[in-house]
């Protein structure tokens, strides 16, 4: 097993470094370490501690942490929300044999007589569940985003709300209205009774709202991702280290 010194070289690590302290007794810990026996006895005696109450530090601390840490379960939703919305516009703007909206020949029995007839159409009720699932991501998407407190990720969910007006007309040809949130409202016979070519056009293709909003969502995932992964790292015990800066981290690695 290597060992990299790093800023310590040989002397700091055998003798006293410029915090006045050796680092020569973490050698003789080593076996201790790697054995556990080191971990029970810590165990041991905190478990044997009161715990002390947080102080005022201590809760805005923590509540730094959690609010751009990974563990943000703002952050957490709103790339989930994101990521649902996505793969629920790509399911209406798929192409080639994957596409709701391309024609399929589908044969059916006649119950009393057992006559079969095949007729050749649009799965309309296929694209209804799909449009369906879009809309209640979409709210979905654009509330977990306006929740967040992360400026990326707000900001991009008000891209993708602005962008939704562009298309306020064409939504409307097929039932589906923005509501003063900014969330989209479906009138289901509205829906029902909309032109499949139309249907098409605002929800099928690489120039279609649904494909326009794939690439909105895909950002706000981006963002939250981006916001959800800080350089510094905890250990196992859930105490907070920045790795870079951490001279005693040694311990950690083995815990």
């Amino acid at each position: 097993m290597g060992f990299n010194f790093g800023s310590y070289g040989m002397s700091g690590l055998f003798g006293r470094n410029s915090y006045g302290s050796s680092f020569y007794g973490s050698f003789g810990n080593y076996a201790s370490i790697r054995s556990g026996t080191y971990k029970k006895l810590l165990n041991s005696y905190y478990s044997k501690v009161k715990p002390n109450q947080p102080s005022a530090s201590d809760k805005k601390t923590d509540a730094w942490n959690n609010r751009y840490s990974y563990t943000n379960p703002a952050l957490t939703s709103a790339r989930k929300e994101a990521d649902e919305l996505t793969a629920s516009a790509n399911a209406l703007t798929a192409q080639g044999s994957k596409s709701l909206f391309t024609e399929k020949y589908t044969t059916t029995t006649d119950a009393e007589t057992g006559v079969q007839t095949t007729t050749k159409g649009y799965d309309r009720e296929a694209i209804e569940k799909a449009v369906n699932s879009f809309v209640t991501d979409y709210n979905s998407a654009v509330k977990a985003g306006r929740n967040s407190t992360n400026t990326n990720v707000t900001r991009n969910t008000a891209y993708m709300t602005q962008q939704t007006g562009i298309y306020a007309r064409s939504l409307s040809e097929v039932g589906i209205s923005i509501g003063k949130d900014n969330t989209l409202l479906i009138d289901s016979d509205k829906l029902k009774s909309a032109n499949i070519d139309t249907l098409k056009r605002v929800f099928n293709g690489p120039t279609s709202f649904a494909s326009q909003t794939a690439s909105r969502s895909g950002s706000i995932s981006q963002a939250a991702a981006r916001a959800s992964s800080p350089a510094s790292t905890y250990n196992r015990t859930g105490n907070y280290n920045n790795f870079y800066n951490n001279y005693y981290s040694a311990y950690n690695w083995y815990f």
